[in-house]
Order: C-alpha cells, then structure tokens, then sequence
C-alpha cells in the first residue's frame, strides 16, 4: 500500500505535460526465462512495474488479450457541476480508446466500455478531498472511491468487470496545463461494493488533456502493467529516454503506438514473430515488418547479462504511429532492472544533437529522428553488438544485419 501511494504521489506533481501518471508497484516474481523463451527476460524482483516478464499469475493487472470489460462512469461535485453532458465527455474518449487498443493488439485485445451516461454527482465538493496542484496519494483516493459507492452502488451494478474508467468533469480541480492529476491505481482495492466487487484497477482522468483520449489509453496501459517510461524526478531527462517513441512515455507524442516489446509483453506479439540473437559470435540478417501492421516479424531481441537487452524494431507512419516524425530502424535498451518512472526503456539515437518535427512540443524533440536508415551502423560495445540497415522493402520493412562478437 505505502509503495503504490508513494509511486503516485511523485507523479501526480510534474508539471502540465500531458498523462504522465502513476501507478502501483508490482511484485514480480523471481524466474528465469524459461529455456524456449531466452529473450523474455523475467520481471527483476523488488522492481516497480519491471519491463521483465512474469510468470502470468499477477493477478494485480487486467488481462491484455481476447475481450476487456470496463465500466466507465462520469462524475462532477456540488462545487463543480459538469458544464456539459455526460455523452459528450464520454465522446471525447470512445470510440477512440477502443479503436487505438484495436490497431495496437492487432485485434487481440477487444476493449469494451460499457458507460453509465449520466454524471454521478458527489456527496461532498471537490475541494474536501485535498486534490490540487500537488497532487494526491491513496487515502484521497480511496475516500473518493467510498464516496464514488454511496452515490452509485445502489443504481449500478460493478460485478463482471475487468477495469472502471471514471471521467471527472474537466472543471474539477486546476487546468491540465497547470498539473496532471490523471491517475491508475491497481492492486489495492479502494472499496468494495455490496455485492463484493473491488475497485481495485481504476484509472481516473481529469481536466483536457493536450492528448486527447490518448491520456486514457496510457492509463490503461497501467491496468495492464506496463510501467511509465518517463523520468518522474527529472522530467526534463525524458527526452534522452523514449522521447515520444510509446505512449507510456509521452502519450501526446507524433509516434503514438507501442514499442514491440511492451507489444510481446502483453500477448499482442507471439514469440514466432520476434527473433532473438543469444550470446556467441554470430552474423544474421534479419527483415523487420514495421509494427504498425499485422504479421511478420516485429523485432531482434539482442539480450546481454539477465536483465538488460537491445531490441530493434521497424516504425512507419500508420496506423497509431500515423503522424510520425521519422520511419526506421528505431533501437532501443530495455532494463528489467529499473523502477517504471526511471526509464526503463533508452532510445538510441541515429542522429545526435539534432532533433526533428519541433512543432509537436516546445521540448522533447530530440529523439524524433531517431531511427536509423540506409547505409547507418549502430554499435553497442557493451553486448559486443553491431547493427547495419540495408535497405527498405516495397512494404515498408527494413532489412538489417546484425553481428554479436560475443
């Protein structure tokens, strides 16, 4: 409990940049990746929300394939009515969510939202609950939850759901420009329903967000326990980490979809579509099918040491990544090691400083021309490793040869 309140707490307070918000810590289980799966690096033990795999009996995230229910309620306060209907707000986030999981998964997710479309008003105003510019930490939370029940459960049955999706009036509480409030809670369960349902997966979205539904995907992805790629104590350091290459990090990014392995990691991605190079000296040339479109292979998963590895991934401009910067090669460091809100995930840049597309942020530009082309080498002396892009097919994959020297 203290962990998940603490995780939130430091993330509920940066500055207005747009669904960069906590979550709750996960407890991994300590494994080896079993010996058909080499490159699945296990989920390091005593790391919040580690990128590494688990053993698939968490039960503290939602499942991330076939369907997915949520219940998705709208609420404002005595102090704050809504300033219009309950549809509308509810408009400005589906069908996109559910279209967005749909492109991601590959069609192996099916999200769907039953809304309650009527604003649940409150018993006590907004301002009693201590939620402001700093944020707010799990007893706020589980005080709205309680009030959340007395206001609904009598109307609204909870049961047979996988995940609650509550959409506050946007004029509860500052501006989005001025603090991001939006916030995933999983494993503790903040109330509990009559009938025994526990409010346990919750994302809560407030204000208008600059990246439109996209702040409510990136939530989601919380529910289904993928970390944030940010930098909560050093904000700024984001753009020298996944930039605006996955949701998790910068969710109103040009790239909008998700990195292959958080893809691989939910089941959206079989382990027939990623290669993975082991240790040893080797040569191979591989053909990347770019992420945004179904089938093919999807990612070279180059793994050093148990908790660190390279991955290798093709991004065009479609689909969810449609608006995107640069298309290539993109390359990228995975560390099962390192805490969500730490930066898990590096991207390695092709063209060092320099940055790209600058009309998609006042800052965080630096990564997105990342990925590398034609004729550009990538090396990473530390796992002995060499790629070379040779070139781009008719169907917009590249072809790339990587070596291992050890």
């Amino acid at each position: 409990m203290a962990r998940r309140k603490a995780a939130a707490l430091v993330a509920v307070t940066l500055a207005a940049t747009g669904g960069l918000n906590g979550v709750g810590a996960g407890k991994p289980a300590a494994a080896p990746p079993p010996a058909t799966r080499p490159c699945a690096l296990r989920a390091a033990p005593g790391t919040s929300m580690s990128e590494g795999f688990t053993d698939g009996r968490d039960r503290e995230y939602a499942r991330s394939t076939g369907v997915v229910r949520a219940l998705t309620l709208m609420v404002d306060f005595p102090d704050a009515p809504a300033p219009y209907s309950a549809r509308e707000r509810y408009g400005e986030f589906f069908p996109a969510v559910r279209n967005w999981f749909a492109r991601a998964s590959y069609g192996r997710l099916r999200y769907e939202s039953k809304p309650v479309l009527r604003y649940i008003r409150m018993p006590r105003p907004f301002s009693t609950y201590g939620i402001g510019r700093r944020g707010y930490g799990w007893s706020a939370h589980t005080a709205m939850m309680r009030d959340l029940l007395r206001a609904a459960d009598r109307d609204i049955d909870f049961r047979g759901y996988d995940l609650v999706n509550i959409l506050v009036t946007p004029n509860a509480g500052p501006p989005a420009d001025e603090a991001v409030l939006s916030v995933t809670w999983t494993g503790g369960s903040a109330a509990t329903t009559d009938e025994g349902a526990r409010l346990s997966r919750v994302s809560v979205i407030y204000g208008h967000d600059q990246s439109g539904a996209r702040v409510l995907s990136h939530e989601n992805g919380h529910v289904f326990g993928l970390p944030d790629l940010y930098a909560v104590d050093n904000f700024a350091r984001t753009d020298n980490l996944a930039g605006q290459w996955d949701s998790m990090s910068l969710d109103w990014g040009l790239q909008g979809d998700l990195f292959a392995w958080h893809k691989w990691r939910l089941g959206w991605l079989l382990d027939s579509q990623i290669a993975c190079l082991r240790p040893g000296p080797r040569e191979q040339t591989y053909a990347l099918s770019p992420i945004e479109t179904r089938g093919g292979r999807k990612a070279v998963v180059v793994p050093f040491g148990r908790t660190r590895a390279y991955v290798l991934e093709a991004r065009t401009a479609r689909g969810n990544d449609g608006e995107a910067c640069r298309e290539g090669v993109l390359v990228y460091e995975v560390r099962t090691d390192v805490a969500t809100g730490q930066g898990p995930i590096t991207v390695r840049d092709a063209h060092p400083g320099t940055g790209a597309c600058d009309f998609s942020s006042g800052a965080f530009n630096s990564l997105n021309d990342a990925p590398f082309r034609t004729g550009q080498r990538f090396r990473a002396p530390d796992a002995g490793l060499t790629v070379e892009v040779l070139g781009r097919d008719a169907a917009g994959g590249w072809r790339v040869r990587i070596r291992r020297d050890s």
